[in-house]
């Protein structure tokens, strides 16, 4: 009689477990790889189940478990803010070895930076961003960089190089990109 107790409470702690794991008779995890989510707030969905991926994972796994032969489809119901997310290999039937094959690649919003310009009498500045530099031409007065921003990304911009008899200074080079272009970058030039 005790065997038989014993035994049930074993059977309900066992089943307990499960449902706590999401079990719902399967044992695969349904997940699958991450690229380059820097942004928060995407929310995957397979069926029922809703995931959030936070930012910078490279991984995901739903917590409800699947079994072979399940079918499972994966979508993206809600995008990052300032990302935009794809899935690739997100529908299939789970087989006995694995359950996903997704992979869900993210690349964040891109935006121009740029500003103007006062006093540029002669050629041979240089104006740096990290790696991205420009060159404006003798009297120009707007410029922007090649290579783009992402969102939420901060920037470093400095005069990398002064034209011959020019100081050139910029009086707000720091600072964290928008949810747009930025052209408030000002560049000031002066007789040195």
């Amino acid at each position: 009689m005790k065997n038989v107790y014993l035994r049930s409470m074993l059977a309900a702690a066992c089943a307990a477990t499960l449902a706590a794991c999401g079990g719902s008779g399967g044992n695969l995890y349904l997940g699958g790889n991450v690229i380059g989510l820097a942004k928060s707030g995407l929310v995957l969905k397979n069926g029922d189940s809703e995931l959030e991926v936070l930012s910078g994972a490279t991984t995901f796994y739903f917590p409800n478990l699947v079994k072979a032969d399940d079918r499972y489809d994966i979508k993206i119901l809600t995008q990052p803010k300032g990302a935009t997310c794809t899935i690739t290999g997100g529908t299939g039937k789970a087989n006995s070895y694995s359950a996903s094959n997704a992979v869900v690649s993210c690349i964040t919003d891109q935006y121009t930076l740029g500003g103007s310009i006062s006093g540029l009498t002669a050629d041979g500045l240089i104006l740096a961003n990290g790696q991205s530099q420009i060159s404006p031409l003798a009297n120009s007065t707007k410029f922007v960089f090649a290579s783009t921003v992402g969102d939420g990304a901060t920037y470093t911009v400095n005069v990398f190089k002064n034209p011959p008899g020019l100081a050139c200074t910029i009086s707000n080079p720091v600072g964290t990109m928008g949810s747009k272009n930025n052209d408030t970058l000002i560049v000031a030039c002066v007789p040195a």
